[in-house]
């Protein structure tokens, strides 16, 4: 066990009386006309800045109105620094990763840093939140400071299962997160002192994450917890309680409010989300505004139009700037409640990217925060606190007025902010007000309306604009910068420096290098190539503001010590001699690789160059592409040194005729992703440009016109005015293909090159498996095949015996004399049958005289639902008795609108469908509009439900049905239509509606889809019989039966002494390496049979002795890399959870020579699987390859269930499908 390190107490801070008690500090806050209190001001959420970025930002905060600011996390977190380079994607969320108590880290900076901030901010009268993340510590136990890695201070791994379930909430662990364990009061007491020691260096305020996710004092095992860390000094305290069915948001917003002399409260997520629907109906009615739907009152609340996690899980990414200021104007100047302004990172979302990586974590984000509508805004509510306040539209529901007023005869204690959206100008003349008589200026504008006996009898605003008419008390003149970006940092070769300039004049740059210019927002310029190692490199920026005064900041950066390059060497495909030979007749390309010597050189870069490239090119990465016969010179160069080879090219290449652009599907979707394009310098085509159609998994792709090879100049859109136009760049290109992703265009990148072939995995009829009709009479029978894309989808249908029953090519079945025949529909190798019968003797066959169609909402023979939206027909034939009255149902266009072979509509995108039903020759029509309402709630996931089911498991014996539904999350989503499909229908088959019947013995994936959302559903089938022969819990017919015999059948296990094998019992470590040993044994692992311990691996764990159960079996593990154990001790007593069996069974696999485990690396796509797998999860990479390797599907809540617990007959299973591929 880790020594436990306690800190020394530290000073209790009071800051209120440091700051509200503070001359200085009221002095600055007066100056700048900034609240008393800060519940009712404005706070701006610096985003990922650092320290130093946010003291040099800090008269421009206070300029702007903002009371305080919330800051992230500052203890010590895991650093990804290296593997991400500084960017937004790979960074941002281990900042929510803490290891230690200790002040600082790569995100942010020093305590030193953080202690200058702090009084840096109080000199402008500014008040600082500090981001708390008292729930967790990182999921990477290894990274965590060895004084806090004791299993004691956190709860039991186990995943949170029911967010509803106040105990699962509180004692889970949050996305595989270390969860602290509150109850413990070591925990609480060091986590106390350490929020101390953030007050004492100058914090003002904590807003606690996932505050929901720590039980309330006496909850749940007597916890103290929130009584011990809250008297801290602080003097405004708040927790994230996103809303939910069992919150208790109003206790939790009392505990905060009362925790300091300034209040707190909880966060109004269902406001927040409210905001985001006024954005949705691109309006700014006053209905978005009025509740604020959290549970508490007004001064207990913190509303956001967006927060932090709305935006990087890209809930919120979509809007626009100009639609985050217009909602963020109204709500902020009503006063109800203290704000939070999130500012993005710079030039992204909207219609950017969402993380365009134009700055880098600790920079400044979008200066959209100080842009004037919002900075008056702050203004505005700053100056009203304490006055009434009414909200109306103005004309419309694209105007919306904010009043505030004190009825007391005074104009200047009066005010009205106006915010319109792009469709909202508006003449204010002859509007009813609550203002006093007067007149009054726009803050912005500087127009004025005046008002004369409850009248605005003057004034209008234009569309887009926020004004504030107002007697403004502090300066208003807009905020004017311009800096450069990142503001300080080492580097080794060159180092490239982004531009920033707002609101400014005649700006410009110069370097100590000599370089100088004019410059625009965003530009980038490069520095260092021209300074020696170790010297310092200045950049100096300067212009005019908005006011006349010259702007002028000098930034410093270091050049490291060089370590000179002192050779390069070049090799690759075909190299032999510094010579390639390149025949373009078989080849086109060669991959070269240039090793730096030494491997340690300052300057590792490597560049490339051709000294022909008409003759063959070369990429940055060392691709060499053959272009035409002749000899060119490929050179790689890092640090000044040089390598060269010589490329001979022969042969004819044939030239393409066209460019393949591919792009990522999920940015606009499969089926609403459209390229806009040039070829060179001519004509672009007409907006939105060409529809992408679907490539390969994950990828769009369209091929241009191109037989001269021109560059060519693209741009992308959803067709419905969002666009990724490189953030106005464009992107631009040339070559046979270009990859665009993530904002980057690779050339050369063919994701998709090879067109996969995608096979046929179920056929399903829609029919029972039994069904008759007379002598003469016909049915018609449909087949789905899964998957949609399948490459093969063709269906031929066939009759067992063609004098009893004879089926067309379009599946119509027709009795031609009694008897028994089997229709069976087959495609491509699947096939499923359906049994009909032909009676003798039998009644008359009645013809179908009509069908009708009917439905909620139908009418006329017309109807409309909403986009997702799902609608359930029903078709009525008449007469009752008609002998073919069998319904097959059929749409128009399947893009906009399908129809399942029940009739259940699902509209898909907006427009028109024809829906029809026919019966016996007959038919009926209703005209399905789909509406585009972007209030639809789509599931986030799909869950497999029905009788036996066991955490996305269920067994079956042959023959047997059970019905399956589908159940959607949130309970509210609109689920549409449901398709359902067998992986081997030889096993178990499943029709339209849900009915799964066993076939035979073995193992088949269910997978059913619904809007757009999947769920599978393991089935094990197993043969008919009693009670197994071996164990006595294991009877047949339960799950995972045949795979314990198997288990039993291989001497892999031996159950228990009395006669059991423990079927629901956890697996312990020790058991998991035996049954390894065992299987290593029976598939001929070499060594395996023959190893024997030695001393040396004895003392390799402290808890396992000579003589110990499962000592060798451990031992033989441990020697082949299997476990390391934990801390010098193997813990075999302890039980397994899943991330760990995922773990050993990778290793194992690799040990036995599994085909493509050793070189198996997670997609994106395999990212995507479960809930509960991230990057850096541990134990990720080996989830996911049981995962693509069909051992796990995870839980039916699309989680893998991370911290889980093990049983013995899951083990069973695993370690089957495991044999499988051995």
């Amino acid at each position: 066990m880790a020594t436990t390190q306690t800190a020394s107490a530290a000073p209790l801070r009071d800051s209120y009386a440091q700051t509200v008690g503070n001359a200085s500090f009221e002095a600055a806050r007066n100056k700048y006309g900034l609240t008393k209190n800060m519940r009712d001001g404005a706070t701006l959420h610096t985003f990922m800045w650092s320290f130093e970025t946010i003291k040099e930002h800090m008269e421009e905060i206070a300029q702007a109105g903002y009371t305080s600011i919330q800051i992230n996390n500052v203890s010590a977190v895991k650093d990804n620094s290296e593997l991400g380079k500084g960017n937004w994607y790979l960074n941002w969320y281990y900042i929510y990763q803490p290891i230690n108590t200790t002040i600082g880290n790569y995100i942010l900076g020093s305590e030193d840093e953080f202690r200058q901030m702090c009084n840096i901010a109080h000199q402008y009268g500014v008040r600082v939140i500090v981001d708390a993340v008292a729930n967790h510590f990182t999921s990477d136990w290894d990274v965590i400071d060895p004084s806090w890695q004791n299993e004691d201070y956190f709860h039991p791994a186990r995943k949170i299962n029911d967010y509803n379930d106040r105990e699962d909430c509180t004692q889970g662990q949050l996305s595989g997160l270390w969860d602290l364990n509150t109850q413990n009061s070591e925990v609480a007491n060091r986590m106390a002192e350490f929020y101390k020691k953030v007050v004492a260096d100058g914090a003002d305020g904590f807003r606690y994450d996932a505050a929901k996710h720590i039980e309330l004092t006496n909850e749940v095992g007597s916890s103290q917890y929130w009584n011990t860390i809250l008297p801290n000094g602080a003097q405004y305290q708040y927790g994230e309680v996103l809303q939910d069915k069992n919150v208790r948001e109003a206790d939790y917003a009392n505990m905060f409010g009362s925790s300091s002399v300034g209040g707190g409260g909880i966060t109004g997520s269902n406001y927040g989300q409210e905001m985001r629907n006024s954005m949705n109906d691109r309006s700014v009615a006053s209905r978005f505004f009025t509740d604020l739907r959290s549970g508490t009152s007004a001064d207990k609340t913190v509303t956001w139009i967006e927060s932090h996690d709305n935006y990087c899980d890209r809930q919120s990414e979509k809007y626009t700037a100009d639609q985050v200021r217009a909602s963020w104007a109204v709500m902020n100047a009503m006063g109800q409640g203290m704000t939070l302004f999130f500012n993005r990172p710079y030039a992204s979302g909207g219609q950017q990217e969402w993380f365009s990586e134009k700055s880098k974590i600790g920079d400044v984000g979008a200066d959209d925060w100080k842009h004037p509508g919002v900075v008056a805004s702050n203004h505005f509510r700053n100056a009203m606190v304490g006055t009434d306040m009414n909200i109306t539209n103005c004309g419309g529901d694209n105007c919306a007025m904010v009043e505030r007023y004190k009825s007391d005869g005074n104009p200047s204690n009066d005010g009205v902010l106006v915010s319109t959206t792009e469709r909202g100008g508006a003449n204010l003349s002859g509007l009813s007000t609550k203002l006093d008589n007067g007149t009054y200026k726009d803050e912005v504008s500087g127009s004025t309306i005046t008002v004369s006996g409850g009248k605005i009898t003057s004034g209008s605003v234009e569309a887009n604009t926020v004004a504030a008419f107002y007697n403004a008390k502090v300066d208003t003149t807009p905020i004017s910068s311009a800096e450069a970006m990142p503001n300080k940092g080492s580097f080794e070769d060159t180092k490239d420096i982004t531009l920033r300039s707002f609101n400014m004049a005649n700006v410009s740059y110069a370097t100590s290098e000599g370089a100088s210019g004019s410059f625009k927002d965003g530009d980038i310029i490069t520095i260092g190539a021209a300074s020696a190692g170790g010297k310092d490199v200045t950049v100096t920026v300067t212009g005019t503001g908005n006011n006349g005064k010259s702007v002028s900041h000098t930034y410093t950066y270091h050049k490291g010590a060089q370590t000179p390059v002192e050779s390069v060497t070049i090799s690759g495909d075909g190299v032999n001699n510094g010579r390639l030979n390149m025949d373009l007749n078989s080849t086109t390309s060669a991959q070269l690789t240039a090793t730096v010597t030494p491997s340690d050189a300052t300057v590792r870069n490597v560049a490339w160059s051709s000294s022909d490239p008409s003759v063959a090119t070369v990429s940055s990465s060392g691709l060499v592409r053959g272009k035409k016969a002749g000899t060119t010179t490929i050179t790689a160069t890092a640090g000044g040194v040089s390598a060269s080879i010589t490329v001979t090219v022969t042969g004819e290449i044939v030239t393409p005729q066209g460019t393949t652009v591919y792009y990522p599907a999920d940015k606009f979707g499969v089926d609403s992703t459209y390229i806009h394009y040039r070829v060179g310098t001519g004509a672009w085509t007409t907006a939105p440009g060409a529809k992408m159609e679907e490539a390969c998994d994950g990828y769009v792709s369209f091929t241009i016109d191109n037989p001269d090879q021109q560059p060519v100049e693209l741009t992308f859109n959803n067709g419905s005015g969002n666009w990724d136009s490189n953030g106005g760049q464009n992107y631009k290109g040339s070559g046979e293909d270009i990859l665009v992703e993530n904002g980057k265009l690779t050339e050369g990148a063919a994701p998709c090159a090879v067109i996969p072939v995608v096979p046929v995995t179920s056929v399903a009829i829609n029919s029972n498996d039994f069904f008759s009709i007379q002598e003469g009479a016909s049915k018609k029978l449909a087949a789905t095949v899964l998957p949609a894309n399948a490459t093969n989808p063709t269906v031929t249908w066939t009759s067992s015996d063609t004098a009893v029953a004879t089926v067309s090519s379009d599946g119509t079945v027709r009795g031609v004399k009694s008897g028994i025949a089997k229709i069976t529909a087959t495609a491509d190798g699947k096939s499923a049958s359906v049994t009909v019968t032909v009676p003798q003797g039998g009644d008359p066959v009645v013809p179908v005289e009509s069908v009708s169609v009917s439905g909620i909402g139908v009418s006329g023979g017309a109807t409309s639902i909403n986009v997702g939206a799902g609608l359930n027909l029903n078709a009525t034939v008449l007469p009752s008795n008609a002998t073919d009255h069998a319904v097959s149902w059929s749409t128009s266009d399947a893009s906009v609108a399908t129809v399942s072979s029940t009739g259940a509509v699902r509209g898909v995108k907006a427009g028109i469908a024809t829906i029809t039903a026919t019966a016996g020759g007959k038919s009926a029509s209703v005209q399905v509009t789909i509406k585009d309402n972007g209030s639809v709630i789509l599931p986030e996931s799909i869950t497999i439900t029905g009788d036996g089911i066991s955490g996305a498991e269920l067994s079956l014996v042959q023959n047997k049905s059970v019905q399956l539904s589908v159940k959607a999350n949130p309970s509210n989503a609109t689920l549409g239509a449901v398709s359902w499909s067998s992986s081997d229908t030889a096993v178990a088959t499943i029709d339209g509606n849900g009915k799964l019947t066993a076939k035979s013995e073995g193992i088949t994936a269910v997978t059913a889809t619904a809007s757009g959302k999947s769920a599978a559903l393991l089935v094990t089938v197993s043969k008919n019989g009693g009670s197994s022969d071996r164990f006595s819990d294991v009877p047949a017919g339960v799950a995972f039966h045949d795979e314990i015999e198997w288990l039993a059948a291989q001497g892999i296990t031996n159950g228990y002494s009395d006669g059991r094998f423990g079927y629901g019992d956890h697996l312990s470590r020790q058991d998991m390496a035996i049954f390894l040993y065992r299987l290593a044994k029976v598939h001929g692992v070499a060594g395996a049979a023959s190893f024997t311990p030695s001393d040396a691996d004895y003392a390799r764990f402290s808890d396992v002795n000579r003589g110990s159960y499962g000592a060798k079996e451990i031992l033989w593990l441990a020697k082949n890399g299997i476990s390391q154990g934990s801390n010098g001790r193997f813990k075999g007593n302890d039980k397994l959870t899943r991330q760990d069996m995922a773990v050993f069974l990778y290793r194992y696999a690799k040990l036995a020579g599994v085909a493509g485990a050793a070189s198996f690396a997670p997609s994106a796509a395999d990212y995507r699987r479960f809930s509960d797998v991230k990057q850096g999860t541990f134990g990720a990479k080996e989830i996911l390859w049981c995962a693509n390797a069909g051992i796990t599907l995870g839980n039916s809540d699309s989680s893998f269930g991370y911290g889980s617990k093990l049983t013995r007959s899951a083990m069973a299973a695993f370690l089957y499908r495991l044999n499988k591929l051995v």
